[in-house]
């Protein structure tokens, strides 16, 4: 047989041997016809409704799927019903039939066809036995397909046949769903419509619906057109790949696309924007992708861990690019898993265990040495972690970003000074609240308060931030005072007196302030000084604090008798004022009495 307007004609030559059956002029087809997009396929199958009720006087009804092959072979199966009973020959091959099979009129019986490359009417064959298409009503599954260049034909998925043609697959061509009244004469035979359902083509492995399709009205190859073809084809209910042919159905359906096919892929994704719902054209092959990692902040991501998919053809597995064939509604969802970014860092050796760890897992993080010499004299030694952790090598689990660093402990001299800025010799100091010596091991890059100092037996207050990094000497300044005394007369006369001193820690020392009336006392702490001098059994005191300069001043028996003198001049004076022995200013004085002079 041969194509004719993209129609392929199925001549029921074996018909011809029924008694009765005239040469007839007319091959009247209607059904559907695949888009090119199932075109290369290795088989074709449908759903077809059995309907035995048909009226025939001339001719033959057949419905049937079939195409054409790449090298121009055709192949057909489906259901005939004749309007003769008797025998029909059974099992042809080129070089002959095998049998015979007896049918009555108006019966269904599965048939099947080939036409060789190059043979336009001689078709090869079997017909299964009167009836074999079921009862009135019932749908059968009619289908082949290709392993390598052989043919396998089946009925409701039994094989009834086989056959190589030569060819693998279809090459440009897609499959037919015909109903056709066959060698007829004239165009009133009533074709009461019969249904199809799921036209599909086989590709990849397996029946594919047919994505779209398009109504076929024609005539076959070697028919008369003069007569309008008056058997339509129209979709059910508006149901996808769900149609019927017959007559008073519609005619303007010819050409016209029946139905298309799509497909949707659903997919799922918590991050990355990738949530969607799309539909594609059906049996087209779809890009599916993901990022390997999504940063939600600077130190928190997700990493793609797999797609799980649901649906024909979906796909689950760890690859972020994979490609779906739409054979069906796919769903595939995203899964991702948190990870956070752990830094582990160290100012002096090397520390290990920086990078993005998932969400309850174990970090394991350490340093190369405890111990650092910078520029190969100051020592660093390793403390602990910022975590608490301690030792060189250790572990955490991840439920969050973290930051942990080592933290190390350098050698430091410090320095006192007093309050003219000497250098003095302190032993031991209070640093962030920890008695120390004075070559302490600080915290390295952080702040020390030394807040005191030991010396001389004192507690003595002291406020120094070592905030540098890792200074090798710190001068801690010191109320460190030199105390000066005088010891004077009460007329401000230096006197060398004897001076006892009590300091703040408790002890005591004598001293004398010698002839200048001058004492100094170098290095007090806290300048504080309880001083009581003593000269010829008299005695003053003083305290001094802060290093501010004092005097003590002393009664003296030099005080004494200046004050005896004093009073004696205070007194006698007194009573010639009293006594009136001092003339007023200007009055006559009295002379005193002459006294004889003795001889």
């Amino acid at each position: 047989m041969r194509k004719s307007e993209l129609f392929v004609l199925l001549v029921f030559v074996s018909f011809l041997a029924l008694p009765g059956v005239a040469h007839a002029e007319y091959w009247f087809q209607s059904g559907a016809r695949a888009a090119g997009n199932s075109n290369s396929n290795n088989g074709a199958s449908v759903q077809i409704q059995t309907i035995t009720t048909q009226n025939l006087s001339i001719g033959s009804m057949a419905f049937w799927v079939g195409e054409t092959l790449s090298n121009g072979a055709f192949l057909q199966i489906g259901y005939t019903i004749s309007n003769q009973t008797g025998n029909l020959s059974t099992e042809c091959t080129t070089t002959g039939c095998a049998g015979s099979t007896f049918v009555k009129a108006g019966d269904a019986e599965w048939f099947y066809e080939y036409f060789p490359p190059g043979n336009n009417s001689t078709f090869f064959g079997s017909t299964g036995p009167d009836g074999s298409a079921g009862t009135n009503g019932t749908f059968n599954t009619y289908s082949f397909y290709s392993l390598g260049n052989t043919w396998y034909f089946k009925f409701n998925n039994k094989t009834v046949g086989s056959v190589n043609v030569g060819a693998a697959d279809s090459g440009p061509y897609a499959p037919l769903a015909i109903g056709e009244i066959a060698n007829t004469s004239n165009a009133k035979t009533y074709m009461k419509p019969v249904i199809f359902a799921n036209l599909s083509a086989y590709k990849y492995d397996m029946f594919l619906p047919v994505q779209t399709a398009y109504g076929t009205i024609n005539y076959g190859v070697g028919s008369r057109k003069n007569l309008a073809n008056p058997y339509g084809v129209q979709e059910i209910d508006s149901r996808t790949n769900y149609f019927m042919v017959g007559s008073g159905l519609s005619t303007s359906t010819n050409s016209t696309k029946l139905w298309s096919l799509g497909y949707t892929l659903a997919i799922n994704s918590k991050y990355g924007n990738l949530s969607s719902k799309i539909s594609y054209i059906a049996y087209t092959v779809q890009q599916l992708s993901a990022p390997s990692a999504i940063n939600l902040t600077n130190d928190t991501r997700v990493v793609f861990t797999g797609w799980t998919g649901s649906g024909l053809g979906y796909y689950s597995g760890s690859q972020n690019n994979v490609q779906l064939l739409m054979t069906a509604n796919i769903t595939e969802t995203a899964n991702w898993q948190k990870q956070y970014w752990v830094n582990v860092n160290s100012p002096y050796s090397f520390a290990s265990g920086a990078g993005w760890y998932a969400n309850g897992s174990e970090v394991k993080f350490s340093i190369a040495n405890s111990t650092f010499l910078r520029n190969g004299a100051q020592p660093f030694r390793f403390e602990k972690w910022s975590n608490g952790a301690t030792g060189t090598a250790n572990q955490t689990l991840v439920h969050g970003p973290l930051n942990i660093s080592a933290l190390w402990q350098y050698q430091s001299e410090l320095l006192g000074v007093d309050s003219s800025g000497q250098r003095v010799n302190v032993s031991q100091y209070l640093v962030n609240g920890q008695q120390v010596n004075a070559t302490p091991f600080l915290e390295a890059n952080s702040t020390a308060v030394i807040s005191g100092a030991f010396y001389k037996g004192v507690w003595i207050a002291a406020s120094t931030d070592v905030t540098q990094d890792s200074p090798e000497a710190v001068n801690v300044p010191l109320p460190i005072y030199n105390v000066t005394l005088r010891t004077t007369g009460l007329f401000g006369l230096p006197i060398n007196a004897s001076v006892a001193i009590t300091f703040k820690n408790g002890t005591q020392t004598t001293m004398y302030s010698g002839p200048d009336g001058m004492l100094t006392i170098n290095d007090v702490p806290d300048g504080f000084a309880n001083a009581t001098a003593t000269y010829f059994l008299m005695k003053g005191s003083a305290i001094v604090s802060n290093g501010v300069a004092s005097r003590i001043s002393i009664l003296s028996p030099l005080n004494v008798i200046e004050l005896l003198v004093l009073a004696g001049i205070f007194i006698y004076v007194f009573e010639r004022n009293r006594k009136g022995l001092v003339p007023n200013q200007g009055a006559k004085q009295p002379q005193p009495a002459q006294r004889p002079r003795q001889q």
